[in-house]
């Protein structure tokens, strides 16, 4: 089993449309501006199947996902709350893209920064999927980090 477009659409429903209520669209054709300020948070997968996954949200998005997550008034919460829920996103889809595949399989710690311009995984090619979440932009990308793969 290889984890396809399909298959994240549906991680990344679960997690927003029914974990956290925030509708959610896969934006085929859409563009993320990397020049934003956002918060990027990226885990890997090691064992069967070596798999980077990485979730960047703008503040913007980052903060509606953080508030919601943990039922916040608007502009109440610290930096590290809204960095630790981006965290916790992307530990989420990390452990249902883990749960994929037959066999002994570790999910690292999630790392999580703020960043602006493009990152240093972006040019290392992967998959990368544009969502809508309650009228908000996000990024998703996977690459399998095998060394056959890479």
């Amino acid at each position: 089993m290889e984890l396809d477009t399909s298959t994240m659409n549906q991680f990344v429903s679960n997690v927003f449309d029914e974990m956290f209520g925030l509708p959610t669209e896969h934006l085929a054709s859409a563009q993320f501006d990397v020049n934003q300020p956002r918060i990027v948070a990226c885990i890997r997968i090691s064992g069967v199947v070596e798999e980077l996954i990485v979730v960047e949200a703008p503040v913007a998005t980052a903060c509606l996902i953080s508030e919601t997550m943990f039922d916040a008034d608007p502009g109440t919460l610290e930096a590290e709350e809204i960095r630790d829920a981006i965290g916790e996103v992307v530990n989420i889809i990390g452990g249902n893209v883990k749960g994929m595949y037959e066999g002994e399989s570790q999910l690292s710690l999630p790392c999580v920064s703020e960043e602006t311009g493009t990152t240093e995984t972006e040019s290392d090619g992967g998959v990368n999927m544009v969502f809508d979440v309650a009228g908000q932009p996000m990024l998703v990308r996977w690459q399998n980090m095998s060394p056959a793969a890479v």
